[in-house]
């Protein structure tokens, strides 16, 4: 009886160093987008616009098995204040949502790596739907690895990223991510991998995303899509 009693004491002292199961992310920034859509009808006209605009992101993210299994949900939407072009034919917002499942495979303090297996949503909208496309939906499964180079006892974090495609069901969708980002304890000290992703903080990122399709529906022209971002961002893990 006294060893459960021990055991339940030590237990629930642990457990309260802890931080809770879940997170919540938001990051805000400036992006540049390079939009490129190739049509082959002679009806329609090829687009290849530039816009510079702000950047929304938002991350909740649900421990299952911690820290091992982890359920996500999330999305960005770029273009609600264009800072260029001017031109209101030519800007857009580009909108990404998305559900996922994560397995991390830990391999050391200095590399995280995750598979993950998502369901994603995307869609633009263009006034008078000039160019883009609408409601593109479907599944997708990419690794997401992560390199602390200086491990996790310093006190912030710099990790370059790299999230690339290994399985698309919808237009042999592409999207391959790379980044730094760099993390700002709040707590004043760092945890250790795997808990260091509870922690709140202050993040700061700069990424490139290329996002590439074959876009065919019955209700739409045929195009060859590419959608590149460079942006940069600041944020808050609670």
């Amino acid at each position: 009886m006294r060893f459960l009693i021990i055991f339940f004491l030590i237990q629930s002292t642990w457990a309260a160093k802890l931080p809770p199961r879940w997170r919540f992310e938001y990051n805000y920034g400036q992006a540049k987008t390079h939009y490129l859509e190739e049509q082959p009808s002679i009806l329609s006209t090829n687009a290849n616009i530039e816009q510079v605009a702000d950047f929304h992101q938002f991350i909740y993210q649900y421990y299952l098995l911690p820290p091992w299994l982890d359920f996500s949900l999330g999305g960005n939407i770029t273009g609600l204040s264009v800072q260029s072009p001017s031109e209101k034919e030519e800007q857009f917002q580009y909108l990404t949502a998305f559900a996922n499942l994560g397995v991390v495979l830990p391999f050391s303090d200095f590399w995280n790596v995750k598979l993950i297996a998502e369901y994603f949503y995307t869609s633009m909208i263009v006034e008078d739907d000039a160019f883009g496309f609408r409601n593109l939906r479907g599944t997708q499964v990419y690794p997401e690895v992560e390199w602390l180079p200086f491990g996790s006892d310093m006190f912030f974090q710099v990790s370059p990223y790299l999230k690339v495609p290994l399985f698309s069901d919808v237009g042999d969708r592409e999207e391959t991510t790379i980044g730094l980002k760099f993390v700002f304890p709040l707590s004043g000290k760092n945890l250790k991998f795997p808990v260091y992703a509870y922690g709140k903080s202050i993040i700061v990122r700069v990424f490139y995303t290329n996002m590439r399709l074959e876009f065919e529906r019955d209700d739409f022209i045929p195009a060859e899509i590419d959608v590149r971002q460079y942006g940069a961002t600041l944020g808050f893990n609670f």
